[in-house]
């Protein structure tokens, strides 16, 4: 038997360190990157700098997350204009578009289109792959105050300076981005802008204070669902007077809040740079007046949607179930409320069908096994498994539902039979 010696051991288990803690793990523990997506990548990048409006195109492909997230990969693809011209970004949406729905393969492709200012308009840098974000650079970039218009499908931001005031600079924003939020960036201020916030009212009351620093949010809106929870509009800024304009504030309409789409504006007020004590309170509120409790909307009354194709697929698997046993039921249909997303729960908005039957299977068998397992294996034919088991009660999901299709069914033993209940897709 050949004897590895203490100090040969020692050399490898450092060698083996080093590999595994230095830089020579490519190819050694790295994830390769999806199968031909670097070809596809090249070959795209090729037929952009063709394009006689491009001046570069640059691209790679990377793991979003190579610790915590090794399978899901970024095409990235940097694009820069030759000219100021955003007409360029069609050309390059066609090159894209021309590739299929999976341009490079295995990935998610990423563009971001670079066009210099000129011709009096501002610089941008944009996700030409959306002709409606396109539409809104170019009327954002045209703008006299604006110097940079950044526009992604994460959100739009505008880099902006001599603005006329913030009353014009917000209506105008909000004129050239619709439903859009945008956030205004001037020096030290940083201003959301969406189609509510900020208000026409605290606008006014901001510039007749010659309000400097502001910084502001949009918050919540009760009639879409928000990332991160709810969150109150907030105003932060710096005026010559903070206690005045706080009164003033106090009695300053909350139009979105007053017409109940939004929780109630929350403004913190500080002297010129950051000086003086902090007033805070909330606009259209006395001073010093208790946080309301509107961060939720009112609950909405429930108006059941169109599922007449969802009835007939709970109606036709319940139906089918049955059959299979062998013993004559009647099939029941209804609607009722479900949530449409995670975060819709306890809100319930949408509708589904469902499909309820008491199979009396102790007419036909002694007992419920027989029947019971030609019922579930119904619903595995049909894409169901089984997903949980409690109190008697076997529930049964499908992992990729049909858009019209069943979502789920369950099935538990009576003492009359077998009860089935069959449910449909949420649709909000």
């Amino acid at each position: 038997m050949t004897t590895i010696r203490p100090t040969v051991l020692a050399t490898l288990l450092a060698l083996v360190t080093v590999l595994l803690l230095g830089g020579c793990t490519r190819g050694f523990l790295e994830t390769p990157s999806p199968k031909g997506s670097e070809d596809a990548l090249a070959a795209l990048l090729d037929d952009l700098r063709a394009l006689p409006g491009v001046a570069r195109a640059e691209g790679d492909v990377d793991q979003v997350d190579a610790k915590d997230d090794p399978t899901h990969w970024l095409a990235r693809v940097d694009v820069r204009a030759r000219t100021s011209d955003l007409d360029v970004a069609a050309a390059v949406r066609g090159v894209v578009s021309d590739r299929g729905p999976s341009p490079v393969p295995g990935t998610t492709l990423v563009v971001g289109l670079t066009v210099p200012a000129g011709d009096g308009r501002a610089a941008v840098v944009v996700d030409p792959v959306d002709p409606d974000l396109v539409d809104t650079a170019a009327r954002l970039r045209a703008e006299s105050f604006v110097r940079i218009v950044d526009a992604d499908r994460y959100g739009t931001r505008v880099e902006a300076d001599a603005l006329p005031s913030w009353t014009e600079t917000v209506r105008r924003v909000r004129t050239d981005a619709g439903d859009r939020t945008v956030t205004v960036v001037a020096g030290d201020s940083s201003v959301e802008v969406d189609a509510l916030h900020p208000g026409a009212a605290l606008l006014a009351a901001l510039d007749q204070a010659g309000a400097r620093d502001v910084r502001s949010e949009v918050g919540t809106r009760y009639d879409r669902t928000d990332r991160g929870g709810p969150a109150r509009p907030f105003l932060r800024a710096a005026v010559p007077d903070p206690r005045g304009t706080a009164t003033v504030l106090a009695g300053t309409r909350d139009e979105a809040a007053q017409d109940g789409v939004t929780p109630r504006t929350a403004f913190s007020l500080t002297g010129p740079d950051g000086t003086g004590a902090t007033i805070v309170g909330l606009l259209g509120l006395p001073l010093g007046s208790a946080e309301p409790q509107d961060l939720e909307g009112p609950a909405l009354p429930w108006v059941s949607a169109d599922v007449s194709a969802e009835t007939e697929a709970v109606r036709s698997l319940a139906a089918e179930s049955v059959a299979r046993t062998g013993v004559d039921a009647t099939v029941t249909t209804t609607v009722e409320p479900c949530a449409v997303g995670r975060e819709a729960l306890g809100n319930e908005q949408g509708t589904r069908a469902v499909a309820t039957v008491l199979v009396p299977v102790y007419s036909r068998y002694p007992d419920a096994q027989v029947p019971f397992d030609r019922v579930t294996a119904t619903w595995t034919a049909a894409g169901l498994a089984m997903s949980g088991r409690a109190m008697g009660l076997d529930e049964w999901t499908a992992d990729d539902p049909a858009p019209h299709g069943v979502a789920s069914a369950d099935i538990r033993g009576t003492a009359e039979g077998l009860s089935l209940r069959v449910r449909s897709v949420c649709v909000g």
